[in-house]
């Protein structure tokens, strides 16, 4: 038995009223919700209203506004888009802390260390990179769609501050640096991947709009 239009729109308002604004979530949530309402009609013969309620109950506990430590407390959604977001980003938050520490481990053990490092040329290519690196990342924050919200859009939500802080941090950091060693190269190393990253949860984030037809 298929829903007709008020019954539709009775499902996208509460969808709406749970902060389902997420469109790679809504569409796929919405579907499941109609299907289940259309199946249980059918199979048990009970009138909509009653069918209703019985399957948002179920949904409420995955639909409650909740937040993560993951991306932070101040950055809180649907506990299906945190479960989500966790989901396609945990690879992301492994690669950052191993592209510091790969390089600290490394170089520690190998004692590098190179004192007054602004004096050699080859500094001044890895300020440029720094430099391009925060040009870049400005860039992708600034243009990024906030109108429409994905799980991509939230995990770039969740990242940005931190991100466009930490860099700032780094350049004023490589301007007075006195030794190049594994903690300055583990942090240079981490804060462009952060920008790599950053910048295929950008792509992601454009594609799903794209994918939803949203303009």
């Amino acid at each position: 038995m298929e829903l007709n239009k008020e019954q539709l729109q009775r499902v996208e308002h509460y969808l709406d009223k749970k902060n389902i604004t997420y469109i790679d979530v809504r569409f796929e949530v919405l579907d499941h919700i109609v299907s289940d309402i259309e199946t249980k009609m059918t199979k048990e013969n009970l009138d909509f209203e009653t069918v209703f309620y019985n399957v948002t109950e179920k949904w409420n506990t995955q639909l409650k506004e909740t937040t993560s430590m993951f991306f932070g407390l101040g950055f809180s959604a649907p506990k299906l888009v945190i479960q989500k977001a966790k989901k396609v980003y945990w690879k992301q938050y492994v690669l950052l802390f191993t592209s510091y520490f790969l390089p600290f481990i490394l170089l520690t053990h190998f004692n590098f260390k190179i004192q007054n490092p602004t004096e050699f040329n080859f500094f001044i290519i890895l300020k440029g990179i720094l430099i391009v690196s925060f040009v870049s990342f400005m860039f992708l924050l600034l243009t990024k769609n906030n109108k429409i919200k994905t799980t991509y859009g939230f995990i770039l939500k969740s990242q940005g501050l931190g991100a466009v802080t930490g860099l700032i941090v780094l350049l004023m950091f490589f301007t007075r640096l006195k030794v190049l060693d594994g903690i300055s190269v583990g942090m240079f190393c981490s804060f462009i991947f952060m920008t790599f990253s950053y910048f295929l949860f950008y792509k992601k984030h454009q594609e799903a709009i794209k994918k939803y037809k949203i303009s």
